[in-house]
């Protein structure tokens, strides 16, 4: 999972800021919640993908689309987001610690 918060870093971070004006933000409050929906996801796709990779990058690809409809929201608006908050001040950073303190949260309900 860390790669991949890695991976959006590096490659949003070389976009250019001045394409953001007209872009589609998710507000941070819901930002947050559908960065700790896709933490989920990929540990669940983490779990499985050594049974059956195949099968297990299927539903991924099925699990990010449903999240997405769920919060109506496409990935170019996630990209967008995520481009968007780690231009801003520690702003990235708040949202993942709040997104991971949500999962937390979560997985201390199941204990």
């Amino acid at each position: 999972m860390l790669r991949i918060f890695i991976l959006f870093l590096i490659l949003f971070s070389c976009n250019n800021i001045n394409n953001r004006a007209n872009d589609n933000i998710i507000p941070a409050d819901m930002f947050t919640d559908l960065i700790a929906d896709i933490h989920l996801i990929e540990a669940k796709f983490e779990t499985i993908k050594f049974e059956e990779e195949l099968n297990a990058t299927a539903i991924l690809q099925h699990d990010y689309d449903s999240i997405f409809s769920m919060y109506n929201v496409s990935y170019i608006d996630f990209k967008n987001s995520l481009e968007f908050y780690s231009l801003s001040n520690d702003e990235l950073e708040k949202i993942y610690t709040n997104a991971l303190e949500k999962i937390k949260k979560e997985k201390s309900k199941l204990d």
